[in-house]
């Protein structure tokens, strides 16, 4: 097959995780040229001077220029777009694809807030699916937003625990990392506007079957246990779509989630850092005038903080991030932990990179790989929980995003192995568990 039949691709915002996405298009079959473009082409440029046999093409794209970017991917018959970029270029992005007919891709939205919240801008994947879906639809293309690790490969390790559950009760999205970076006093290995963006705002999320908000870094704090070597960490509800998404996605309604959650492990170093941005209020991409400039202060924030792109060989520790449900199976209570797990340090030496950047890039690389397959039969744009879970996992694994499922079972009295347990006092009374891997 000659590159001429095969998928043309375009990934635009080329920093550490555009990177990754790129590196894992290129190893794909189905994809023929495949360019990367930001407004600073440097990172790009990097990846195509050191792949042998580079299909890579740089371009100098801003992604806010709707018509241009329109533009270019009619130009280049572009199949499918990702977008690497901040969730500002979300909706730009969308309409040059519903322009120019590309499947699109991104990684996050804007905070939630819902309907009669006032927000300096909404971006949040609700209103792109009631904006885009319809276009998306009757020109028989597909937009698969949030779809990075969290969220993204957690909504899809979500929809497998469901699928395997006859009733379900709570999900609870849990990310854990350990990482500690040399040489710096403070770093961030995702966008640290992103970090602080959500650590400032309003955690959403639902309880008892409804929309619920909290304080920032003061609602649901509790001590969780993660696998070895993470062990028991502190972890806080924070702002995240999958968070709100999977607690009303419909089919989950309908079998008995009432409960959804995101939470994050923090040092107390950045939650003191994060309380005192949003004392000051700088966490935010509001502009204000100073001494007759136009400027966002959670840019001037981060901007002296180190590139996460650049940290990856002086990252130690490990990242855990999954989805515990919880619900009935076979009439007994089931807890299913469906995580990803790894070394900084292990992602580094495989790809250049630190874990964080890796376990968000391949993700979407393998969607645009099933989209220009045909292994993804919906369309319109629609949240990851809506795709086949187990084709999506199965893949993750051989491309080096590792996928552990713990299932805890509650174990009743007569299947006790053995003589039978001394009976527990009725105030501390608990379900005996036993945990499969």
């Amino acid at each position: 097959m000659s590159t001429h039949s095969k998928a043309n691709a375009l990934v635009i915002g080329m920093g550490g995780v555009g990177s990754v996405i790129g590196q894992k298009l290129h190893d794909y079959p189905g994809f023929g040229r495949i360019f990367l473009a930001d407004i600073d082409p440097a990172f790009a440029r990097k990846l195509q001077e050191k792949t042998p046999d580079s299909r890579f093409e740089v371009a100098v794209l801003n992604a806010m220029e709707t018509a241009r970017v329109a533009a270019f991917l009619s130009e280049h018959q572009i199949a499918v777009t990702l977008n690497a970029c901040t969730w500002h270029s979300n909706h730009s992005l969308l309409e040059a694809c519903a322009q120019a007919g590309s499947h699109y891709i991104d990684l996050a939205a804007d905070i939630y807030s819902p309907r009669g919240v006032r927000r300096p801008t909404k971006n949040s994947y609700e209103a792109e699916i009631e904006r885009f879906d319809a276009r998306f639809r009757e020109k028989n293309l597909t937009a698969v937003l949030c779809m990075g690790c969290d969220p993204g490969a957690v909504n899809v390790f979500a929809r497998w625990a469901m699928d395997h559950l006859d009733h379900a009760e709570s999900i609870r999205v849990l990310d854990a990392d350990n990482a500690e970076v040399r040489g710096y006093r403070f770093a961030v290995l995702f966008s640290p506007e992103t970090l602080f963006e959500e650590l400032g705002a309003v955690p959403y999320f639902v309880q008892a079957g409804r929309l619920t908000s909290g304080k920032p870094l003061e609602t649901e704090v509790e001590w969780i246990r993660f696998p070895p070597p993470l062990g028991l960490m502190k972890a806080y509800a924070v702002a995240h779509e999958e968070g709100v998404s999977l607690g009303l996605h419909p089919p989950f309604v309908e079998k008995g989630v009432r409960h959804s959650v995101f939470k994050y492990t923090l040092s107390d170093k950045v939650v003191g850092i994060a309380k005192s941005l949003a004392l000051l209020d700088v966490d935010t991409w509001r502009k204000v005038r100073v001494d007759g400039a136009e400027v966002a202060p959670l840019r001037v924030v981060c901007a002296n903080l180190p590139k996460p792109a650049a940290l990856g060989a002086t990252v130690d520790g490990y990242s855990c991030v999954g989805a515990e449900v919880r619900g009935i199976k076979d009439g007994r209570r089931v807890e299913y932990f469906v995580y990803t797990m790894d070394s900084h340090r292990a992602a580094f030496q495989r790809y250049g990179s630190s874990l964080t950047v890796v376990q968000t890039g391949i993700p979407p690389a393998v969607v645009a790989d099933h989209l220009v397959c045909g292994l993804i039969p919906q369309r319109g744009v629609l949240m990851p929980e809506s795709l086949d879970p187990q084709p999506l996992m199965e893949r993750f694994v051989r491309e080096g995003l590792p996928v552990h499922i713990e299932k805890r079972e509650e174990t009743l009295l007569g299947d006790w192995p053995g003589p039978a347990p001394p009976t527990i006092p009725a105030p501390q009374r608990e379900s005996a568990r036993k945990a499969d891997r």
